[in-house]
């Protein structure tokens, strides 16, 4: 068993609980409803109207996607252009733009990272490791990396790559070699920590690494035994990587 010289995250799920709060969801799209009205020749929506046709509409298409098991990723302005094309809205690109950064505002302001997490990735550094990051997201790769940034997070990587910058999701293969290619990493001596079986662990698999399916966030059965080690919290994943470290001599 070789040894481990980088550790790969997913991020929603596995880093942080990924998800919007109403609350968020609801400032973000006042601001967009105020930005369709400086622009629009035309009455606007309600506020709850306009998430649900708007909003919903976008996460419809993208549940969807996923739901078919399509690997190729979605362009985010052009998801937003036809759900507000529905409404009666074609506005210029850098309104869609805008509009596209409010929404992502209402995920922005709704994470958090456990500092326990953070020390985490500092002492797999300390250790020695490459850290790297693999996200399915079709949000913005730039406006994730901000988000990456405002976390604390950024400083710790060293490689990410988002799905929607890769324009592939896992468990192609494509993307997780992209990951390895910037770290210059040899995927028998990397790891991989996700929260999804066919995604994250059978990816990883797929391109020659171990994989760590993890269950602190999200449950996700694995009947098959698919995964090289299993942990309900990341705080397990050190004492894995030693053991399998301690194997490897």
């Amino acid at each position: 068993m070789a040894r481990v010289g980088a550790v790969l995250f997913d991020f929603g799920h596995t880093l942080v609980d990924f998800r919007r709060t109403e609350e968020a969801l609801h400032a973000a799209y006042e601001q967009i409803r105020d930005r369709i009205d400086a622009v629009a020749y035309m009455e606007v929506p309600e506020l709850l109207d306009l998430i649900e046709r708007v909003a919903d509409g976008v996460d419809r298409l993208v549940a969807e996607s996923y739901a078919q098991r399509r690997l190729e990723e979605l362009d985010i302005a052009a998801l937003f252009r036809e759900a507000l094309g529905s409404v009666g809205f074609d506005l210029p690109d850098d309104v869609i733009e805008h509009i596209v950064a409010l929404d992502h505002s209402a995920y922005s302001n709704s994470l958090t990272v456990a500092p326990e997490t953070l020390d985490l990735l500092r002492g797999l550094r300390d250790g020695g490791h490459q850290l790297g990051l693999v996200s399915n997201m079709t949000l913005r790769a730039d406006l994730m990396r901000q988000d990456l940034d405002r976390l604390g997070i950024s400083p710790l990587l060293d490689a990410s790559v988002f799905s929607s910058e890769a324009g592939v999701r896992k468990p192609d293969q494509r993307i997780f070699r992209e990951v390895l290619s910037r770290l210059g990493a040899d995927p028998a001596e990397a790891v991989f920590v996700g929260d999804r079986v066919v995604d994250d662990i059978g990816g990883a698999h797929a391109v020659g690494m171990r994989a760590v399916l993890t269950r602190q966030f999200r449950q996700e059965d694995d009947p098959e035994g698919s995964a090289d080690g299993t942990i309900d919290d990341l705080a397990e994943l050190p004492g894995l990587i030693s053991k399998w470290e301690g194997a490897a001599g």
